[in-house]
């Protein structure tokens, strides 16, 4: 074997340690050891070395040069050739080296390329195998096995097949492996050549073997076996005839879909469920509903919705912060799914609110029963964070089909029954019933006429009389709602203030009462009748930060001393502690507007308590004038609140003998039905001239 075609070795002189000869020229061999290249040299056939990493040719033989059609000399400077299409291609070479290291014992190390060699394509066979490079790496030593000189369409349909990423396979029609191309030789498992082998399933080759008797092409999305492991593949399998036996075959392409199909699961699975507990959401709810009450219309049984809503849950997300809250909710999620997943269908609505959906269960009882273990197990202990929290929950219960067939329905008289029970105290449940539709309509219709009432100037303010306890002279007075509705008359504002607080109304009628006082009191200042007005705050106002704000512009707009408005306040709102309120009433007080607790003791706060707060006042509830056996509490609560140099105004006096009992226990003033009840601004002014006259009563009393 010569080192040249035309040429022996003893035509040539030796050639020096670092190169090879080659008609009386060194071929460099540096990047190759020197006895590989010594031996490589005269073999006949093209032999290249290519750097992996660098993307090159490295070292050529005789026969690789000339079959490149390369001059030496420009070898010998450079050191290294350019790699021809498609051995140029990165992400080729990439995938090429992980083939050979996933697979160091396999015998076919082949694959067929098209190369452009003075401009003619050219269709080669190679074959390769590693080569330790002088420097340690390793590189690919590709031997040129065939050379022909192909149709340039044909050559472009072969080097599409070769490059394409679909994996390509030709079978018989008993499944033989007849022919692959590259991408399905990478990715198939080495054991698992034929086409029945390919499919985990025996179902998806029979299926398609089926489809192929009647048709000419199918398709079928199905899990194979891939050297990855089981993939996802979009297979299209075509039957045809093979061009160099003329027998039938079956021709596959098969495209690898697990990422796309684990995205599409993912995108399917956040639309059907609540990203934080994993629960099922809204969205499925509505899906499994149908399809259970579908089954209960033709399987004639019953069900039941429970609407499930934790109790002051607000609360923990306000003290603890959201994290503790959300892993509240998990865990409250996790509790309800394990009671709920043999029973029905869990689902989480959103924020604390849960349903659970009871399929075939005839006995109310047994659903009762269901909501009576919710409410218990749901309102053990929780560890979450390091808090140790417990819980309560409010639950409303719609039977199907008694109390509805869709979703919308259950979904709102559940609601009105879960409110029913929040209402009744909370930590119970509550079966729906007609009444509270009824109540529901109703205060739909106080809503709608409510928002009427402002543009069509329905709301009037009327005024109590505050008296001096010790004078029985008019102090002040109370400012109270009322509404002329255009069919019920005239309604007190008990009647509605709870419509308007939760539809959050009470903002703007609370700055219309708020001004119709102030601009009331400027009026009796400028005739003559100095009085103190008190004007209620509702907790609801407060929840908006600009509310001092806009009540000092008020009393400014229309010169309005501060020291003239008392701001009446409800124990409750003191109770929540809230640092928003504590401001706001601050600046209040600051701007030398007075504070005072309405209906102190209903709320079960202490004297002590208030010492937090810039209350100048105290109105002692009704319930302790009417009811004898409350006055030594009363009597306590005046002590205390006088050293605590607290004002005490009793309310609901209605009688000469409460009245000298508020006298002995020595309270500031006083206002009820004995001397007024509220009435219009006219009236009150009547009040004022008769006073003024001396022709009202001032009730002597004996005791005086």
């Amino acid at each position: 074997m010569t080192d040249h075609p035309r040429g022996s070795d003893n035509q040539q002189p030796a050639a020096p340690q670092g190169s090879v000869m080659k008609g009386g020229k060194r071929i460099p061999h540096g990047k190759i050891p020197e006895r590989d290249a010594a031996i490589l040299s005269k073999i006949e056939m093209p032999l290249y070395l290519l750097d992996l990493e660098n993307i090159c040719i490295v070292w050529a033989n005789p026969r690789g040069l000339e079959f490149m059609k390369e001059d030496l000399d420009t070898f010998e400077n450079h050191s290294c050739l350019p790699l021809p299409a498609p051995f140029s291609d990165p992400a080729h070479i990439h995938r090429l080296r992980n083939y050979l290291l996933a697979n160091p014992d396999t015998s076919d190390r082949r694959e067929s390329v098209t190369v452009v060699i003075d401009g003619q394509p050219t269709s080669i066979t190679c074959v390769m195998a590693e080569q330790p490079m002088q420097d340690g790496r390793l590189g690919l030593l590709v031997q040129i096995t065939s050379i022909t000189t192909t149709d340039v369409s044909q050559l472009r349909i072969a080097q599409a097949l070769l490059f394409t990423n679909s994996m390509i396979s030709m079978y018989k029609e008993n499944g033989e492996l007849i022919y692959e191309n590259p991408m399905s030789r990478l990715h198939r498992p080495k054991r698992a050549a034929d086409l029945p082998d390919r499919f985990c399933n025996d179902r998806d080759y029979n299926a398609i073997r089926e489809a192929l008797k009647t048709r000419l092409q199918t398709n079928l999305v199905c899990l194979m076996k891939a050297a990855e492991g089981h993939r996802w593949h979009d297979v299209t399998a075509r039957r045809g005839h093979d061009p160099v036996t003329g027998e039938r075959t079956i021709l596959v392409s098969a495209i690898d879909v697990t990422q796309r199909l684990e995205a599409e699961h993912k995108v399917r699975y956040l639309a059907h469920h609540d990203t934080l507990t994993g629960l099922p959401n809204r969205t499925h709810l509505e899906i499994a509903i149908n399809r259970l009450l579908d089954e209960s219309e033709l399987n004639e049984t019953t069900g039941a919705m429970l609407f499930i809503d934790l109790d002051r849950f607000k609360t923990i997300n306000d003290t603890l912060g959201h994290l503790v809250g959300d892993e509240l909710l998990v865990q409250v999620a996790k509790r309800l799914d394990a009671i709920g997943r043999d029973l029905g269908f869990v689902a989480r609505l959103g924020g604390d609110e849960f349903v659970l959906l009871l399929s075939n269960f005839p006995d109310q009882d047994l659903v009762e029963e269901v909501a009576e273990h919710l409410r218990t197990d749901l309102s053990r202990p929780y560890e979450v964070r390091g808090h140790n929290l417990q819980i309560t929950l409010s639950v409303g219960v719609a039977l199907y089909p008694q109390h509805g067939r869709d979703l919308d329905t259950l979904m709102r008289k559940a609601d009105l029954a879960m409110y029913r029970a929040k209402d009744l105290g909370r930590d119970q449940f509550c079966f729906f019933n007609t009444r509270m539709a009824e109540d529901a309509e109703e205060r739909l219709k106080v809503e709608n006429a409510l928002r009427k009432a402002l543009d069509n100037d329905e709301f009037e303010l009327h005024y109590q009389p505050r008296l001096d306890v010790k004078t029985n002279r008019i102090s002040g007075a109370e400012s109270l709602l009322r509404w002329h509705h255009p069919s019920r008359g005239l309604i007190s504002a008990g009647a509605f203030i709870d419509v308007a607080e939760e539809t959050g109304l009470i903002t703007t009628i609370g700055d219309w009462v708020a001004e119709q006082a102030m601009r009331q009191q400027r009026q009796w200042e400028d005739e003559g009748y100095p009085l103190t007005l008190s004007v209620n705050l509702s907790a609801a106002q407060f929840k908006r930060e600009k509310l001092p704000e806009r009540l000092i512009s008020l009393s400014a707009r229309h010169n309005v001393n501060p020291a003239r408005i008392k701001f009446e306040i409800t124990e409750s709102l003191l109770l929540k502690e809230a640092p928003l309120t504590l401001r706001q009433l601050n600046t209040l007080r600051n701007a030398n507007f007075h504070l005072e607790i309405d209906d102190f003791g209903t709320g079960y706060s202490n004297l002590g308590y208030l010492q937090r707060y810039p209350v100048s006042a105290l109105k002692i509830d009704r319930s302790f004038i009417s009811d004898q056996k409350r006055w030594p509490i009363m009597q306590m609560i005046t002590q205390m609140g006088r050293l605590m140099n607290l004002s005490i105004v009793a309310e609901g006096i209605e009688t000469l003998d409460q009245l000298a009992q508020v006298r002995s226990i020595n309270c500031h003033e006083y206002q009820g039905f004995l001397y007024s009840p509220a009435v219009s601004a006219n009236d009150f002014e009547h009040l004022l001239e008769q006073e003024r006259a001396g022709s009202r009563r001032t009730y002597a009393l004996a005791s005086d």
